[in-house]
């Protein structure tokens, strides 16, 4: 029995050190905070006309039973709980058991180059990547190195460039660039307008327009570009760096 009453005991002392440990690890309850146009449930237990759902209004607030005018934006929904917990107590309820939870969330938002911008109704774990499919998923314009999450912290707005697994908030406002294009002309196999990407030399941008022809004057490429409203004929070598708007020209040898 001895040796039962140590199995027990050991069994219960693990659990309590798992416990504690999943709580020092903060999930997206922890990290979601209320907003005007979330809905949330409340259920007391035990007390039906204290369990209801309510819109979160304009001004970060919600009608409660009770306690009148609740202040519930920026809760996390376990703040929420042990605030209304808390409130109840003081004069209403001997001990209440709170229970709170998010029936639908307000909207994150994707503009820029993707197939249908506009907003989308946020969801738990929701990632960049699965907010960017939710709207239709790129176009063929965009720069997938150039997208950026405008989210307001503690009423100051910041720009993060995330990762594809990073996590999208309510309200976060995903911007995705258009691509930025160069040119190549003259004595190339394919001409045209590519997309620039960081660190492009001028042999990768004729590598990418399919090579110089045997007509290709190969030591002779010139660039135009702009520089303060001024258009530029720049000599080049192949090591050079191109900048996006460039016109790269390959002109044509005559022996």
């Amino acid at each position: 029995m001895t040796i039962l009453r140590h199995l027990i005991s050991l069994f219960f002392t693990v659990m309590l050190v798992c416990e504690a440990v999943a709580g020092e690890i903060p999930g997206q309850r922890d990290i979601y905070r209320i907003g005007p146009n979330d809905v949330v449930r409340i259920q007391v237990f035990g007390e039906e006309e204290l369990s209801l759902e309510r819109k979160v209004g304009g001004d970060g607030k919600i009608d409660y039973p009770l306690l009148g005018a609740v202040p519930v934006e920026g809760k996390t929904i376990e703040g929420l709980q042990r605030y209304l917990a808390t409130q109840l107590a003081s004069g209403y309820l001997r001990h209440p058991k709170v229970s709170v939870s998010i029936v639908r969330h307000r909207n994150f938002y994707v503009s820029g180059e993707v197939k249908t911008p506009g907003g989308f109704p946020y969801e738990e774990g929701l990632t960049l990547q699965k907010a960017i499919a939710m709207s239709g998923g790129l176009t063929e314009k965009s720069d997938r190195t150039e997208i950026r999450v405008k989210r307001v912290k503690d009423q100051v707005a910041e720009t993060l460039v995330p990762e594809p697994d990073a996590l999208i908030m309510p309200d976060d406002l995903i911007v995705v660039a258009q691509a930025q294009k160069f040119y190549v002309n003259g004595e190339v196999r394919k001409p045209g307008d590519y997309s620039y990407e960081k660190g492009l030399t001028v042999h990768k941008a004729i590598t990418m327009a399919g090579g110089f022809t045997e007509k290709a004057s190969k030591g002779s490429t010139k660039v135009l570009r702009t520089v303060n409203g001024q258009e530029e004929t720049l000599e080049m070598t192949l090591d050079s760096l191109a900048h996006p708007g460039d016109i790269i020209v390959v002109p044509q040898r005559f022996f």
